[in-house]
C-alpha cells in the first residue's frame, strides 16, 4: 500500500513531461484520476492485509517471488516491479527517490543475492528440462512396442515431424503449380508455339532442373541436420531437438528464398538466352508472379487446416499410446493383487493352525517368486511380439503407401491432360490444388489406418497375455 501510494506520488511529481508542463488541463485530469485511483486503493484494501505483510516480513518473502520475467499476453517478457524501481528512473526524478521494496525486509544486496539465487536457479531448472531424453521413433508404431519410455516427448517428437512433411508436400505442391502456371505464362508469351515445340520445351525444362536441384540441395541439407549429433544412441535429448528444429527453419526459410530468387531471374534468362523482348519478360514475370501469390494464399490456407489435422492425430496417437500402457500397468497390478490375496489366505490358514509359519513363508516366497518371474517372461515376451507387429505394421505401411504414389501420379497426369489451363487459369488452379490436397489427406488417412491396426493387434496380444496370467493365476491359487 505505502509503495502504491509512494510511486502514484512520485509519478505525479517527478515524472512531469513538457506536454503535461504546458497543458493544466491535461495535468489536472491526471490528477484527479490519480485521486481516485488512491481513493479506490485505500477502499480495497483489506484489514487482514497488515497481517499478511507482518507474515511476509517474519519469513523474509518476496512477492511476488519470481517475477522477474513475468509473461505478458503478447508473448513478451515484463521485469517485475522492483526491477522497474531498481533500473528504470523516471525523467527528473532523482535516483534516491525510488521508493523501497514492498516489504522493505530485505537490504540492497539481500535482494541483488535473493534475484541471483533466483536466476541461477531458472537456469538450472532448465538446463535439467533440456537434457531430459526420450527414444528416438520414425514412426508412430515403434512407440508401442517400446519399454519404460516417455510416452508424451515420443509423441511430440513424432508430432514435429509431421509438420515438416507437411512442410515438404507443400513446397512440392508449390513447384508443381509453379511449373503448370509456367507452362499458361509461356503459352502467353510464345502464341505461334506448341507445347510439344522445342524452344518451348527447353525454356521449360531450364526451371523444372532449377527446382529439382533446389530440392536435392535442401533435402540434403535437412538430412545431414538430422543425422548430426545422433551417432550410436537409441535416444536424443530435448536440447538436440531445439537445436535440430532451428536449423530446420533456417534452412526452409533459406529455401523459400532462393525459390523467389530463381522466379526473379527469369526475366534475365528470357532475354538472354531466348532473346525475348525486354516488356515481353517483364510482363510474364509480373503475371507469374500474380498467379504466384494466388496460389500461395490456397496453400496457406491449407496448411491451416492441415496443422490442426496434424495435431488431431497426436492427440489420437497419444490416447492409444496411453491404452496400451495402461494394459501393461494392469498386468503388475493384478500381480500385486493376486500376491495380496495369497498372502491373506496363507495368513488365514496360519491363524487357523493348518499353516506353521514357517511353511506360510515359505509359500509366500515361492508364489511372490513365481508371479514376478511370470510379469518378467510377459515382458520380454510382449516387447519381442510387439516389434514383430511392428516390422510388419511399417512394411504393410510402406508397401500401400508406394502403390498410393504411384496411382496418385497417374491421377495427376489424366487431369493435366484433360485441363484446359489457358481458358480460366483460377479455376484451374483451384482444381489442381484440390487434386493435390485430396491426395495428400488420403496419405495420411493411409498412415492412420496402419497405426490404427497396429494398436489394435498390440491390444490384442496384451489381453491375450492378460489371460494367459490369469488361468496360470488361478491355478497357482
Amino acid at each position: 500500500k505505502d509503495d502504491t501510494q509512494n510511486l502514484l506520488k512520485n509519478l505525479e511529481s517527478n515524472a512531469q513531461t513538457p506536454l503535461e508542463t504546458g497543458s493544466p488541463s491535461r495535468r489536472r485530469k491526471r490528477e484527479v484520476q490519480m485521486s481516485k485511483d488512491k481513493e479506490a486503493v485505500d477502499e480495497c484494501e483489506a484489514p487482514s492485509n497488515s497481517n499478511i505483510t507482518a507474515f511476509a516480513l517474519k519469513a523474509k518473502v518476496i512477492y511476488p517471488i519470481n517475477q522477474k520475467f513475468r509473461p505478458l499476453a503478447d508473448g513478451s517478457s515484463n521485469p517485475s516491479l522492483h526491477e522497474n524501481l531498481k533500473q528504470a528512473v523516471l525523467p527528473h526524478q532523482p535516483v534516491e527517490a525510488s521508493p523501497s521494496s514492498s516489504l522493505g525486509s530485505l537490504s540492497q544486496g539481500e535482494k541483488d543475492d535473493c534475484s541471483s539465487s533466483s536466476s541461477v536457479h531458472s537456469a538450472t531448472s532448465d538446463d535439467r528440462f533440456l537434457s531430459r531424453t526420450f527414444l528416438r521413433v520414425n514412426a508412430f508404431p515403434e512407440v508401442l512396442a517400446c519399454e519404460s519410455v516417455d510416452i508424451d516427448l515420443c509423441i511430440y517428437s513424432l508430432h514435429l515431424k509431421d509438420l515438416l512433411h507437411l512442410d515438404t508436400a507443400l513446397r512440392q505442391e508449390k513447384h508443381m503449380m509453379f511449373i503448370q502456371i509456367f507452362k499458361m505464362c509461356l503459352l502467353d508469351l510464345l502464341p505461334k508455339k506448341k507445347s510439344d515445340d522445342e524452344l518451348y520445351q527447353k525454356i521449360l525444362s531450364k526451371q523444372e532442373n532449377d527446382l529439382e536441384d533446389l530440392e536435392k540441395g535442401l533435402q540434403v541439407k535437412l538430412s545431414n541436420t538430422e543425422m548430426s549429433g545422433a551417432g550410436d544412441s537409441e535416444y536424443i535429448s530435448l536440447a538436440d531437438v531445439e537445436k535440430k528444429e532451428r536449423e530446420y527453419s533456417e534452412q526452409l526459410i533459406d529455401n523459400m528464398e532462393a525459390f523467389w530468387k530463381q522466379m526473379a531471374n527469369i526475366q534475365h534468362f528470357l532475354v538472354d538466352q531466348f532473346k525475348c523482348s525486354s516488356s515481353k519478360a517483364r510482363q510474364l514475370v509480373m503475371t507469374l508472379t500474380e498467379r504466384m501469390i494466388a496460389a500461395e494464399g490456397l496453400l496457406c490456407d491449407s496448411q491451416e487446416l492441415q496443422a490442426l489435422d496434424a495435431l488431431e492425430r497426436t492427440m489420437g496417437r497419444a490416447h492409444m499410446a496411453k491404452v496400451i500402457e495402461f494394459l501393461k500397468l494392469q498386468v503388475q497390478e493384478e500381480t500385486r493383487c493376486r500376491l495380496a490375496a495369497i498372502s491373506r489366505g496363507l495368513e488365514l490358514l496360519a491363524g487357523e493352525g493348518k499353516l506353521s509359519g514357517r511353511q506360510k513363508e515359505e509359500l509366500l516366497t515361492q508364489q511372490h517368486r513365481a508371479f514376478w518371474q511370470e510379469a518378467e517372461r510377459f515382458s520380454r515376451e510382449f516387447v519381442q511380439r510387439g516389434k514383430d507387429l511392428v516390422k510388419a505394421s511399417l512394411a504393410h505401411q510402406v508397401e500401400g503407401t508406394a502403390k498410393l504414389t504411384l496411382a496418385q501420379e497417374e491421377e495427376r497426369r489424366s487431369f493435366l491432360a484433360e485441363a484446359q489451363p489457358t481458358a480460366d487459369p483460377e479455376k484451374f488452379l483451384k482444381a489442381f490444388h484440390e487434386v493435390l490436397e485430396r491426395q495428400r489427406l488420403m496419405r495420411c488417412d493411409l498412415e492412420e489406418e496402419e497405426n490404427v491396426r497396429a494398436t489394435e493387434a498390440v491390444v490384442a496380444l496384451c489381453q491375450k497375455a492378460m489371460r494367459r496370467r490369469r488361468d496360470t493365476g488361478k491355478e497357482a491359487v
